[in-house]
Order: C-alpha cells, then structure tokens, then sequence
C-alpha cells in the first residue's frame, strides 16, 4: 500500500484505536486484540497472554519494510523468450507465516486475542496481493498469456503468482479468505491466534511477454510488499469481504495485517546467458545390501546422467551479459538440491558445511519413521570422484563448493554446438554408504534431490 497522504492519516488513526483497545479491560471498541509488547501486562487487560498458553513479543505489522520474499533465491535471472519461453517458472520457493512478518514469529506466539463469541462470528485470514501498487499487485498480466494471476513486478518480462499454502488458491487483487479453525483458548476462555495458525506462501516467478519495467539488472528496488496476509476478527479488518477489489479495501492496513510477501531488496536480478537442464536420470536404484555388508563398508554405486544445453554464444545484441561457467557475480553454477527435511536430518548428524552445504544425502522420514535405515547415506561424486557438497538451499547460504554451488561445466563432456547453443552431458555417481562414525540399521532409502543450474 503507498503512504500517501491519506493513507498515513488513517493508520495513525488506527494506531490510537488499538492503544485505547489494549490499555483498558472495559473498552468495547472490539472484541479481537492485537498482542503486541515485551512486559507482560496485567491478568485484566484484553491482550493479556496466560503463562504457559503461548508466547508474545512486539510485532509492526505489513508495513513497506515488512516481509520475506517467500523462500526465493537470492538471485533471479531473466532471459530471452527464446530461451525461457512466456510461462516458463524460472524461480520458485515456499515459506512459512513465520519468516513473513516485520520480525520473525514463533509458532506458539499469540497475534490477536479474541472473547469466547467471536468464534461464532468467525476469524479469519485474507489475502490479496497488492492492488494498488503498479508493480506489486496491480496489473495481471499473466491472464492475457494464459497464466492467471500472475502479477506484473518492476522488472520487465517478469511476474509473480504466490500461492496460499493451506488452501491451494493463488492470490489474487481480490481478497480471498480462509477461516481459523481449531484454535487455542486461554483458561479464561479467550480464543489465542497465533502465528502457527497463519498459512505459508509458495512464490513462483514466470517468464511474461509484457513490455512494461526495467529492463535492467540489479537489486530489487520496488519498496511496494506484492501481497499481504491480514487477520478480519471482531472490528478489526472489516471492510474486507471475499472478492473486495484490494485497491481501494484495506481497513485494518497494517497493524492487523501480519505478514506480507516483499521483494524489495530480497533478491537481485541478473540478464545473463545461462544454462537450462534438458534431461536428468528420473530414478537411482541400488542393488539390494545387507547391514552386515554395509557395516564393513561395502558400498553399492548407480549412474547418474545429467542433459543440458547453454548459451556459449549468445547474440551481442541480446542484452544479456556473456555466458561464464562459474560461482563468482554473474557466473552460471550448478549444484544439486536436497529438501529442506532431508538436510535437516544431515545437519543433526553432523553432516553440514559451515556455509549451509551437507555431504550426504539422508533418507525421507530419516528421523521420523521407523522403517527407514539409518546410520546409512548417499554420496554424490562426479566423474573424477571427487565427492560433491549439496545444496540445501538456492543461494541462501553462501556461495561456492562449501555451499553446493560448481562452476557448471566442471567435469563435463562437451557435445555439439547450434546457432550459439552448446549441449553438453555430466556423468555423476551415486554411492549408498555407511555414514562415518555411524552404526546401519535395516530398513528402507528412498531420498529425492533435484539437479539446479543458476547465475549467481
């Protein structure tokens, strides 16, 4: 939402509602209570969180600086429409409520604390994107290409489509909503919405044939969050309905709101001839070993082949810096992810990297469930054997081997080469192994990972 001058009269307005609402038990300004302070008040104030029925802490609300930018890489790169034709995701990433905020939230933190009857009434989460901002919400442009709701950004050829989590719907300039169920109560019977009872986002960036932007690189400089999270309970929010156009429908912008999705200063963008994946070996199996075997180190290895063609000599007058095969600025690596539960279990059993990166691969449900084995991994090795660090995140956690990026034409074989693309192939292998310093149990392995080429 922009801070015009409107706008910032009403949010100081609002601001004295919710002071006057929390300072004194008899108010009947509402009856939903924003939770927001470091010194717990007293047992009769309406904000008051019950020791042991959830935690609290000061929190501003969607204003412009709050937000995450819902789990995307740090640096995005837009090419030609040739190479990522108008639909193309070229970047996507999920994230909890929780990274969402101005600050970061805990999941047992109480955000709003509502009388026992507003549950009859219902609570509420909405979501639309920004509608009143021309880069950030306004303009759908993906609806002409066939992708709807996929939003124009600041930079050209490019949109987002954020999806909520819980629901499965794509935000939209049109609120929509989904009711808060199941919901803590305090002994005094208030119902406590917390942080936990949010949903998560899924952000997606599309390649667009729209003409509107910048067409240069650099750090994302649109201030505008491209969409919102906002709470509706008692008198809080009420002017927002299912389908209300979020251009003109904010009540309750920003201190009931939130959670917001920001790109603005969360990612770069480059324009650099790059790399794209055309095949990978779809499934690894491994020749039935016995944990006797395993525990004396006997291994079972299976190749892995990897497809992908790159744009060596990308047209001088295409506006795209030249391709180079590397980790540093505008280099194109490539490295191969592992889900985020996969790299948890890595990183309890001291298989991390001090910048983020894990040596193996753990098996799903590694920690969780009992039919898995443990004590065993997969190591993933390159043509010369030189054993490979995997991502655990598209570059958030540093950059280089330590991280699990690698120039990607390290270890390569070189094919033929066509109106300036070159196509190449990478022979990897995986070895399931005895972890070091670990005892094997039986059990199943089933662990996925995907491969990840992107410019720095």
């Amino acid at each position: 939402m922009y801070y015009n001058h409107r706008r910032i009269s009403l949010k100081h307005t609002m601001t004295l509602l919710v002071i006057g609402a929390a300072s004194y038990a008899s108010s009947a300004a509402a009856q939903c209570y924003r939770v927001s302070y470091t010194s717990l008040p007293a047992s009769t104030a309406n904000n008051y969180v019950e020791p042991g029925k959830g935690t609290f802490g000061t929190w501003g609300g969607a204003a412009d600086s709050a937000g995450g930018s819902g789990g995307l890489p740090l640096v995005i790169n837009i090419n030609s429409l040739a190479f990522q034709p108008s639909g193309t995701v070229i970047a996507s990433g999920s994230s909890s409520f929780y990274e969402l905020g101005d600050v970061t939230f805990t999941p047992e933190q109480v955000l709003f604390r509502c009388t026992a009857d507003e549950a009859a009434k219902g609570l509420y989460e909405y979501y639309a994107t920004n509608g009143d901002s021309t880069y950030a919400g306004m303009h759908d442009d993906g609806a002409t290409e066939g992708i709807p709701e996929t939003y124009r950004t600041r930079y050209q050829g490019m949109g987002i489509r954020i999806t909520n989590t819980n629901t499965g719907e794509y935000f939209s300039r049109y609120w929509k909503a989904r009711e808060l169920t199941n919901l803590d109560k305090d002994s005094q019977g208030w119902i406590l919405v917390k942080a936990k009872n949010f949903s998560g986002v899924r952000t997606e960036l599309i390649r667009l044939n729209n003409s509107s932007g910048l067409t240069s690189s650099g750090q994302y400089d649109w201030s505008q969050p491209a969409a919102y999270i906002a709470f509706k309970g008692g008198t809080r929010s009420t002017n927002l309905e299912v389908g209300a156009d979020s251009a003109t429908k904010y009540n309750g912008w920003h201190d009931y709101w939130p959670g917001a999705i920001s790109l603005h200063k969360r990612i770069t963008i480059r324009r650099s001839a790059t790399c794209l994946v055309s095949n990978v070996t779809p499934n690894v199996t491994f020749p039935i070993i016995s944990v006797a075997e395993l525990n004396q180190n006997v291994t079972r290895q299976a190749p892995i082949q990897i497809q992908f063609f790159c744009q060596t000599g990308a047209p001088a007058n295409s506006g795209l810096t030249a391709f180079v095969s590397g980790t540093a600025a505008s280099q194109t690596a490539m490295g191969i992810l592992v889900n985020t539960e996969n790299a948890i279990s890595a990183f309890a059993e001291g298989f991390g990297t001090p910048n983020g990166g894990v040596n193996y691969l753990l098996s799903d449900g590694y920690d969780t469930d009992p039919n898995i084995a443990t004590g065993v991994g997969i190591r993933i090795s390159d043509k010369n054997s030189k054993a490979l660090t995997l991502l655990t995140a598209l570059g958030g956690y540093g950059t280089g081997e330590t991280a699990g990026w690698y120039p990607v034409l390290d270890a390569t074989e070189q094919g033929s080469t066509l109106n300036g693309i070159t196509f190449y192939t990478k022979n990897l292998t995986a070895t399931l192994m005895k972890l070091p310093g670990k005892t094997v149990t039986t059990g199943k392995i089933k662990a996925t990972a995907q491969v990840v080429i992107q410019v720095q």
